[in-house]
């Protein structure tokens, strides 16, 4: 997963934050700086003009949403296409708005749009230096938020849960899914926060073989309907995150003659990723589970139920034989 922040016109996000928008049209001229490595579930976060403050002139963050997919279309089409998720109500103000941001000041030839969902709205803006992140007041489109700290995310999230989620956007919505969709996003990266802390117990080997693990565990899973990722950061561990919710999966892999050591050095990890986690996130109730490829002596297993932690078996040994030799 990547984040990235992205200059923002104010009266566009106003706009959508007033009528209450769970998805929008992040429009931008295709002359604009092209977006590398950003992929379905990746977060935009909104760095929004005017919000400037002190002597640095310092921009603020207002929200973010989460892109789904992204394609080019004349203006015409563009309108069509998404009306008022343009952040506008007429197409003339969105027109005005593209020729003001123009470097030509005339009308491009396409747009390229990044359809944004799960957009939450900010009680207040956060500033990146408030969590240690310097960025140019030149930036002309976007940067990569987590390129120099991996935890940068999480950080604006923590930071976000202090601030708080806008009350205006959470009236609109009468079911609150403002509030639910960021208490979900906020755990992700709490997970990550916390994986990330640990450091990595497996060696490069072995982190090849947990992550075809995670794969084929992960695929089965999606197959039956159940919404699964990779933690961030990580390649070998994957959570199924919903309402109050965390249910956290982590491959156990190892030589014969090291198992029992790592089985005693899985679990201490365990242990102390839970302190991390319940920590700061309180209300959601946490299921860790191991992932073996094998089937295990009696005395291992018991190993894991005197620390409450479940496991699980994958039985299909072909499959994750195919997959280590690719």
């Amino acid at each position: 997963m990547a984040s990235i922040v992205y200059l923002t016109d104010r009266k566009m996000i106003e706009y959508h934050r007033l009528n209450g928008s769970r998805t929008m049209n992040f429009w931008r001229p295709t002359s604009s700086r092209r977006i590398l490595e950003f992929h379905q579930g990746d977060l935009l976060f909104f760095l929004s003009k005017g919000t400037e403050r002190g002597i640095t002139k310092e921009k603020g963050i207002v929200g973010y949403g989460r892109y789904q997919k992204s394609h080019s279309l004349p203006f015409k089409q563009m309108w069509k296409v998404y009306g008022t998720q343009n952040g506008y109500d007429q197409e003339s103000e969105l027109y005005d708005a593209i020729i003001k941001v123009s470097k030509n000041k005339q009308m491009p030839k396409s747009l390229s749009c990044l359809y944004l969902a799960d957009i939450v709205y900010f009680q207040a803006p956060i500033y990146l230096s408030e969590i240690g992140v310097k960025i140019s007041n030149m930036i002309e489109s976007y940067f990569y938020l987590d390129k120099d700290d991996s935890l940068a995310t999480a950080k604006i999230l923590n930071k976000a849960k202090d601030v708080g989620v806008d009350r205006w956007s959470a009236v609109i919505n009468d079911q609150d899914m403002g509030v639910m969709t960021f208490e979900i996003d906020y755990c992700k990266h709490i997970i990550a926060e916390a994986i990330d802390r640990l450091g990595n117990i497996y060696s490069e080997t072995e982190i090849k073989r947990a992550y075809k693990v995670c794969q084929i565990m992960m695929t089965e899973m999606t197959e039956q309907g159940i919404n699964v990722e990779m933690i961030k950061g990580s390649h070998s561990t994957f959570a199924v995150i919903s309402n109050k919710k965390a249910e956290i999966y982590l491959p156990l892999v190892a030589a014969a003659k090291d198992l029992i050591n790592k089985i005693q050095l899985l679990i201490g990890h365990i242990t102390i990723m839970q302190a991390i986690i319940n920590k700061k996130v309180t209300d959601y109730q946490l299921v860790v589970t191991i992932v073996v490829d094998a089937h295990l002596p009696a005395e291992y297993l018991e190993l894991f139920k005197l620390a409450h932690v479940n496991y699980q078996i994958i039985t299909d040994q072909t499959k994750i034989q195919e997959q280590i030799k690719e």
